[in-house]
């Protein structure tokens, strides 16, 4: 059997009814670690809630920066608990998270569902001291009154501040 093979195996034992045969395709592919990272950023957008729940689990768990973007449009998946799975991988991700978390606030501010996952990942970044000042000021705005029309604005600041300090890292 192939490595491809392989994983696509695994990939496929993500839907088995046996907790036990998904356990061990979910620790196969996270040993494979950034090798299955396209296929399980694929996976996030299957229509089966069994795989979608496993690939941002297993996504948490590699933490490769490629599939941020991936996991911050998955706040958007209409099930609750692929929904919280994107969430926990993302604080996961912890400040790698934040530009592609902010930027996605951008895109989706209006979307209630994805306010509330942005919210609890940087409440959750906020109590592990991961937020510098301009993110603390977004998550301030998710607090207020009407997020969806100072969020944006919030986060807006806080990607340009965010940007000009690797601006001035590298330049």
């Amino acid at each position: 059997m192939t490595i491809t093979q392989e994983v696509q195996k695994h990939l496929h034992d993500l839907e088995n009814d046996d907790n036990q045969v998904r356990e061990m395709a979910r620790w196969a592919l996270i040993s494979a670690g950034t090798d299955v990272v396209p296929e399980l950023i694929a996976t996030l957008t299957t229509d089966r809630e069994r795989c979608r729940w496993e690939a941002a689990k297993i996504l948490g768990e590699i933490r490769d920066e490629r599939a941020a973007d991936a996991l911050v449009d998955a706040l958007l998946d209409q099930s609750i608990n692929v929904h919280w799975a994107v969430s926990e991988a993302l604080i996961h991700y912890g400040r790698e998270a934040v530009l592609p978390l902010l930027k996605g606030i951008t895109r989706h501010f209006d979307s209630a569902r994805f306010r509330q996952g942005a919210y609890h990942i940087l409440h959750m970044l906020e109590r592990f001291h991961q937020l510098d000042q301009n993110t603390q000021a977004v998550l301030d705005a998710l607090r207020s009154i009407e997020p969806s029309a100072s969020a944006p604005w919030a986060a807006e600041r806080a990607i340009e501040a965010i940007l000009f300090r690797s601006a001035g890292k590298t330049g």
